[in-house]
């Protein structure tokens, strides 16, 4: 017993110190290599953990097929909400660059620190669950560790960026880090990686993110480990309180099928993969053409599409997705110009349209799809 409790004394105290270097010295000095640095580093200490502590293989149990079919559900529903919400209030374009090599620089080193991090968190956890203390600490440890990452600097004596940084990034964190360690615990590591590759590192990859400012992020960032907690503990403390626990067999179903098809489509029209994609209508502006509820899917617009009086395009105002017809189009010496107008408006829209505002042509309509998010929007806006 004392000799575990040396080894894992020895896993723990590498991690601290690391987590101080990393905050005083690391990045401070090499920033630009500290994501390189840091995944060398868990690849060390999980080498040396499993020397240490011992490696058991993750069980390919029914109960974590189970529980995998609810975080992927979860995680669905999560995007569907987002990119929902995003349909009214708009989309940032992706900062990050989108050709291939860029895209693999930008994922590599994140995803090699989320797998030695859960590897880690499951090794420790699985030869310690008669030590719930040492669970807490690589626990506490591993929140430490992608809070130094993740807050690059920060003033303590601004009281609402104390807060902003809490809303967003430390309760969050928390919160996520309970779960997957609850996960390491009593499932294994499989679902863990699958969480965090799926949360962490799509922001790098998707062409466009919702505009839903840090509060709504925040709340879903909050509510997502949440839901998922109170979803599977029934299942898992079944499992824990008998010796065989009793599950259906048949957690498949041919109906799953079209459903993860449609979940998965939809995911991916309204993030903007394809050359259309959805858009949802907040307002009755274009009625009775298209009316307040509906959504639209957008054909996006290139150098060469062509585009004519009477059309209706979606625009970016701001932070605004504008749905409006084409009433003019303007000639001003080498620049064309565009004249927006609702059907249902009196006037035309105060401000002329370039060609870099337009973001893809109406196609067709969906009728009252885009209500949940409307009503949604409006409840936040209240």
């Amino acid at each position: 017993m004392k000799l575990r409790s040396l080894k894992n004394t020895f896993v723990l105290l590498m991690l601290t110190i690391y987590v101080v270097l990393y905050k005083l010295f690391i990045f401070q000095k090499y920033m630009q290599y500290s994501e390189i640095i840091t995944a060398s580093f868990l690849a060390v200490l999980l080498a040396i953990s499993i020397a240490l502590l011992g490696f058991r293989k993750d069980k390919n149990s029914v109960l974590g097929k189970n529980v995998f079919k609810i975080v992927v559900f979860y995680l669905a529903l999560t995007f569907l909400v987002m990119y929902g919400l995003g349909m009214m209030v708009g989309f940032l374009k992706n900062a990050y660059s989108r050709d291939f090599s860029s895209i693999f620089d930008n994922i590599f080193s994140p995803i090699i620190i989320i797998i030695m991090v859960e590897f880690i968190r499951y090794t420790v956890i699985n030869a310690n669950k008669d030590k719930k203390i040492v669970v807490i600490l690589i626990t506490l440890l591993l929140i430490l560790l992608e809070l130094v990452i993740s807050i690059r600097s920060f003033d303590f004596t601004d009281l609402a960026g104390s807060f902003n940084i809490t809303a967003t990034i430390i309760l969050p964190c928390i919160f996520k880090n309970y779960l997957l360690s609850y996960f390491a615990y009593h499932i294994g590591y499989k679902i863990p990686i699958m969480y965090r590759l799926i949360m962490d590192i799509y922001v790098f990859i998707v062409p466009l993110i919702p505009n839903l400012g840090d509060y709504v992020n925040s709340m879903i960032s909050i509510s997502l480990p949440i839901l998922i907690y109170i979803s599977v503990f029934s299942m898992i403390d079944d499992r824990v309180s008998r010796s065989e626990p009793i599950f259906n067999k048949k957690t498949f179903t041919v109906w799953d099928i079209p459903v993860a098809i449609v979940l998965i489509s939809l995911v991916a029209l309204i993030s903007g993969f394809f050359p259309h994609y959805m858009v949802g209508i907040g307002s009755n502006s274009m009625s009775p053409v298209i009316r307040k509820g509906d959504a639209v899917i957008l054909k996006k617009v290139n150098d060469k599409t062509e585009l004519r009086k009477g059309d209706i395009i979606a625009y970016s105002n701001g932070k605004l997705i504008i749905v409006h017809r084409i009433k003019q189009i303007n000639h001003e010496g080498n620049k064309i110009t565009y004249t927006m107008k609702g059907d249902a408006n009196n006037s035309n829209d105060p401000r002329n349209v370039s060609r870099q505002q337009i973001k893809g042509i109406v196609k067709f309509r969906i009728p009252v799809i885009a209500w949940p998010t409307v009503w949604l929007t409006e409840l936040f806006n209240s």
